[in-house]
C-alpha cells in the first residue's frame, strides 16, 4: 500500500481541536469555581472580575473570552455549582430500610446543602437583585430551573415510598423553605449546623405526616 507523501504520521485533525475544547472546559470550570469562592467569601459589591481573575489563576483575555459580563458570570457560577451539588445528593447508593431512619437521613442530607458556599453565594445574589433589574430578570429562570431540581433531588433523597404519600408535596416544600429561613440566621450566628435544634423539629414533622398520621388513620 502506498502513503500519499506528507501523510505518513500525520495527526487526527480532531484531536487537536478536542484538546483546544477540553482546555477551553477545564477553564471555564476555573472560572465558575473561583467565582462562587468570591463571592461567598467578598459579597456582591466587592466581588469584582479582576478578584475572579486572580483567584482563578487566568488571563484577563480568558476570563473575558469565556464571560464578559459580570453578573452573567456570577449567576452562571452559582446555579452551575448548585446544580452539580444538588444533582448529585440523590446519587447515594445505600440508604436505610426503615422510613424512620430513612426521614431522617434525608434531612440530614437536606439540610447539609444550607452550609455550602454555593448557598453563601446565592443569598449575595438574591439581596443584590433586589436593586438590579438586570440581575434580578438575569436570576429568574435559573432560580425557576433550580427549584424544580431540588425538589427532585428531595423526592430522591427520601425515596419512592415516602414521595408518593399525599401529604409528601407539603412536607418536601415545608422542610425546604424551614430550612432556606434557618440557614439565613446563620450569617449572624456561626453555629454548628449538625447540632441544629430544627432539625428534631424537620424530622418530627415529617415523620407525624408521612409515617403516625397515616398509621393512626387520620389523614382522609
Amino acid at each position: 500500500m502506498t502513503v500519499p507523501p506528507g501523510t505518513a504520521g500525520a495527526e487526527n485533525p480532531e484531536r487537536p481541536r478536542r484538546a483546544q475544547q477540553e482546555r477551553s472546559r477545564l477553564a471555564q470550570q476555573k472560572i465558575l469555581d473561583a467565582a462562587v469562592r468570591v463571592l461567598d467569601k467578598h459579597g456582591y459589591a466587592k466581588t469584582s472580575t479582576l478578584r475572579i481573575q486572580k483567584e482563578a489563576g487566568v488571563s484577563r483575555g480568558g476570563l473575558l473570552n469565556h464571560f464578559p459580563s459580570r453578573d452573567k458570570l456570577l449567576v452562571a457560577a452559582v446555579h452551575h455549582l448548585a446544580l452539580e451539588w444538588v444533582t448529585n445528593l440523590g446519587t447515594r447508593a445505600q440508604w436505610a430500610a426503615d422510613p424512620v431512619e430513612r426521614i431522617a437521613e434525608a434531612i440530614d442530607t437536606m439540610w447539609a446543602t444550607y452550609s455550602q458556599p454555593y448557598f453563601w453565594a446565592s443569598v449575595e445574589l438574591w439581596v443584590a437583585a433586589r436593586s438590579h433589574e438586570d440581575l434580578r430578570l438575569a436570576l429568574l429562570p435559573k432560580e425557576y430551573l433550580m427549584g424544580s431540581v431540588i425538589r427532585a433531588s428531595a423526592d430522591a433523597l427520601f425515596g419512592p415510598a415516602l414521595s408518593s404519600h399525599p401529604s409528601y408535596p407539603v412536607v418536601r416544600d415545608l422542610v425546604i423553605t424551614s430550612m432556606r429561613g434557618v440557614a439565613l440566621t446563620y450569617a449572624l450566628d456561626n453555629r454548628d449546623p449538625t447540632k441544629d435544634p430544627h432539625l428534631k423539629h424537620w424530622n418530627t414533622v415529617a415523620t407525624t405526616m408521612l409515617l403516625e398520621a397515616e398509621q393512626n388513620g387520620s389523614l382522609p
